[in-house]
């Protein structure tokens, strides 16, 4: 029941296994209290001095609520970078959306300014730099839109092939430069070199494939 109250509250699940006596308590006093039975209480094995001052508003529940501070902490550490990059990936992908010097850049583009990146080569991977689909989602719908309402001087057949290829990474090392105060050439080779991992994370993938060969060595020897 406490489950079901706390998601339709949308207050999230702010109780542990120690406070499920008290819990049961209020509960308790709330059919009590809804169903009018207050005079039959001393049946009930709660029925206290406190539940009656709780029934009469005289007295106040205490609910522990968790620190938000104590629930980061315990988020590990690969976690909270996965976190903290996609925090970072949002804010890079809403600057490039509502700065209107973003958008002139890729129009631009499209109106013959020279890009290292055009024409694009279906031999060439372009990097994708944002890990978030999420984003990767949100950028691509906005550079479809410059597409549709620009008239454009370059030609191409493969419009998601131009869009990755060529006004992605357009788009990315511009809002890098914009960003961390960089020049087009650095903000290029940043993004060149892609978003950076934090050390857990490499730990944590590489415990996973530890994990992961040890468990595909066993299924081997078994077959064998």
């Amino acid at each position: 029941m406490t489950y079901t109250l706390s998601i339709v509250t949308g207050t999230g699940f702010q109780f542990q296994e120690m406070d499920m006596p008290l819990i049961r308590k209020w509960w308790c006093l709330l059919l009590m209290e809804r169903f009018k039975i207050d005079g039959y209480g001393q049946r009930f094995a709660f029925w206290t001095d406190e539940a009656r001052s709780l029934l009469q508003g005289t007295f106040q529940p205490i609910f522990r609520v968790p620190r938000k501070r104590a629930i980061t902490e315990e988020i590990p550490a690969h976690m909270q970078a996965v976190f903290d990059r996609t925090a970072e990936e949002k804010r890079l992908v809403d600057f490039i959306v509502q700065s209107p010097g973003a958008e002139q850049h890729l129009v631009d583009v499209l109106n013959g300014k020279t890009s290292k990146w055009y024409p694009p080569k279906s031999f060439r991977q372009v990097p994708v730099y944002l890990d978030s689909e999420g984003q990767q989602d949100n950028l691509f719908v906005f550079l479809k839109s410059v597409i549709h309402k620009t008239p454009t001087k370059l030609s191409f057949t493969d419009e998601v092939q131009f869009i990755c290829g060529v006004l992605f990474p357009e788009a990315i090392i511009y809002g890098l430069a914009g960003l961390q105060n960089l020049s087009l050439q650095d903000a290029e080779q940043a993004f060149l070199s892609g978003p950076h991992y934090h050390y857990s994370e490499v730990e944590e993938f590489n415990r996973k494939i530890d994990k992961q060969l040890r468990k595909e060595g066993r299924a081997s020897s078994w077959s064998q």
